[in-house]
Order: structure tokens, then C-alpha cells, then sequence
């Protein structure tokens, strides 16, 4: 049996990149305790080291053995239900593998993207949503895989997704990766923009389903808050009518949401704010009307003060017009 001195001599590899560190810490540890006093070198003796460029090695190169056999898996060809679940497996452990910045990077470095038109055209509405998450998690604060699905070409995939996809969930996933892709990318919102992403969103709002309505209005009013420009295009496509209509149904969970989108978007716009006091849409009363109806509600609280801030500038505004046409 091989002695405790043994076993430090020749440790077993670290499994992963923390292990590693550990290691290193430790192996920095012994060797200062080691060193002679008063040096300040701690430097790992030649058989370490060795073994600790090995580890590196084969850490680095793992994860790119296991991506690849995800890919092999997923071009393979195949319809029966163990050969989608193991397609299935290997979207989740892209997923897991690509949540890291270099590992995304590497995926897209080994040709990793050409999955993505099998997988977004797929029969299989798990594998589309699927396919969907793991895009989100490639492009999320990574410009560098940002660039590279703009470059393929998979934003007008993920619009159409989102548009036009009859499972709820994928819509949900195609949402999710256009709102990481395009946030604080202004080349990824030009493409949204080329793409008629707004329309797209828009009807997204008019869904039955609570998460998506919820999900579209949080991104509409980041993009309107990142690029305020982009109020004059919603202003074009009758947004307003469209939320202000959606704010007229009976009350639901989305509701909140929805206001906050419309004060985000008539906030420092004078065009928007116009739009909002069109007569047909009666905002004003819609909004007096919800204000008592919720009041004092606390699940409602932020409704309502969405609702008051939307309110006050209506009617500024209408004041200050009166006052304007009565100076004339």
C-alpha cells in the first residue's frame, strides 16, 4: 500500500477547473512553507509542473471531446423515441457546457452551429426549444458568439420562432434568445429592427400565453431604454393602440407589465405621448378606472404606480396644451 507521501507525490487529475485551482493553491502552499526563509519564489519543482501542464492540457481539450459528440449526435439521422431522447441529452449538455464564455466560444470554433438548422426546423418541439435555450446561452454577454449568430444568419430564425411557432414553449425559448442577443448589441438590434422585429413582438403581447406577454413587454422596455430612438418605429406600427387596447381587457397578471411598457415608451417622447392621448383610446378613464379598482392592493402596487405615472403626464400634457391654445 503506497504510503500519505506517496499519494501527495502522485495526486489524481482534477475532474474540473475548480478542483484544479485547488490543487494550485495548494501546491503554492507547500511550496512557500518549503521555500527558504525570506525568499519570495514559489516556484513548483519540474515534476509539478509537468503533471500540472498535463492537467491544464487535458481540461482544455475534454470539454471539446464531449461538445463534439454532442454535434455527432445530433447531425446523426434518426425518428424513434431513444434516438430524440439521446438528441435531447445532447442539447442539455451543450447547454451546460456552453454556459461558460470560452467553452461557447469553442463550440462555435468546431462548427458547432451547424446544429442549429436541424434543431430550429425540427419536428420535435423540445428539441426547437431546445435549440432555442441553448442560442440564449451562447450570445448572453458574449459578443463575440453574438456576432457569430448574426453572422449565420439565425436572428430572422428566431423571429419566425417566435411568430409563428404553434408550441408555447419553443415561442418562449425564441424570445429568450432574441432578447440576450439583441440587449446592448446595437448590430443585433439593427437586425431586429431590418426584421420587423417589433411587429413580431407586438403580436407576441396579443398572446393567450401569460409568460410570453409578460417576457415581450419586459424586452420592449429595455430596447426602448437602450435606444430611445426606436420609440418613433413603435409609434409607426400602432404599438400604443395595441398596448392601451390590451390594458382595455378584463385584468389579468400581465397587466402590470403592459403599463410599464407604455410608460417606458411615452416617457421624454412627445410623439408617443400624443399617441397615447388619441380620444379613441380614452386613456385617461381607462386609468382613473384601474387606479381605484386596485388601490391599496398590494399585489398590485406597482400596477398602480405605473398606472399614477401615467396618469400625471397625460394629464400635464393636456394642461399644458390647454394653456398653449389659450395664450394664442
Amino acid at each position: 500500500m503506497a504510503s500519505g507521501g506517496d499519494e501527495d507525490k502522485n495526486p489524481r487529475p482534477p475532474k474540473d477547473m475548480m478542483s484544479l485551482l485547488a490543487y494550485c493553491a495548494g501546491a503554492g502552499q507547500n511550496q512557500s512553507s518549503s521555500s527558504h526563509p525570506g525568499s519570495n519564489e514559489h516556484v513548483l519543482d519540474p515534476e509539478r509542473k509537468e503533471w500540472l501542464q498535463e492537467a491544464l492540457k487535458g481540461l482544455s481539450s475534454d470539454h471539446i471531446q464531449q461538445m463534439q459528440a454532442c454535434i455527432d449526435v445530433i447531425k446523426t439521422k434518426g425518428s424513434d423515441d431513444d434516438f430524440i431522447e439521446r438528441q435531447t441529452q445532447a442539447l442539455e449538455e451543450l447547454i451546460d457546457c456552453c454556459d461558460k464564455i470560452d467553452f461557447a466560444i469553442d463550440f462555435h470554433k468546431i462548427n458547432g452551429f451547424q446544429i442549429f438548422p436541424i434543431v430550429l426546423h425540427h419536428e420535435e418541439a423540445e428539441l426547437r426549444s431546445l435549440g432555442a435555450e441553448l442560442i440564449a446561452v451562447l450570445v448572453q454577454n458574449n459578443p463575440y458568439c453574438q456576432n457569430a449568430v448574426l453572422s449565420a444568419n439565425l436572428l430572422p430564425l428566431l423571429l419566425e420562432l417566435l411568430d409563428k411557432d404553434e408550441n408555447s414553449t419553443v415561442r418562449v425559448k425564441a424570445l429568450y434568445a432574441v432578447s440576450c442577443l439583441c440587449r446592448d448589441s446595437q448590430d443585433a438590434q439593427k437586425v431586429f429592427t431590418d426584421c420587423d422585429g417589433f411587429s413580431v413582438l407586438m403580436r407576441a403581447m396579443q398572446s393567450d400565453v401569460e409568460k410570453l406577454v409578460i417576457k415581450a413587454a419586459f424586452f420592449l422596455c429595455h430596447m426602448c431604454i437602450d435606444q430611445p430612438v426606436l420609440k418613433d418605429i413603435l409609434c409607426d406600427i400602432g404599438m400604443i393602440d395595441q398596448l392601451v387596447g390590451h390594458l382595455s381587457e378584463e385584468h389579468t397578471a400581465t397587466h402590470e407589465h403592459v403599463m410599464g411598457a407604455l410608460l417606458t415608451i411615452v416617457t421624454n417622447h412627445d410623439r408617443a405621448l400624443q399617441e397615447a392621448q388619441k380620444p379613441h383610446l380614452n386613456l385617461v378613464d381607462l386609468l382613473t378606472r384601474r387606479i381605484e379598482e386596485i388601490a391599496n392592493v398590494p399585489e398590485f402596487q406597482e400596477e398602480t404606480e405605473y398606472a399614477e405615472g401615467l396618469l400625471k403626464l397625460l394629464i400635464n400634457t393636456q394642461q399644458s396644451n390647454s394653456g398653449c391654445a389659450a395664450t394664442r
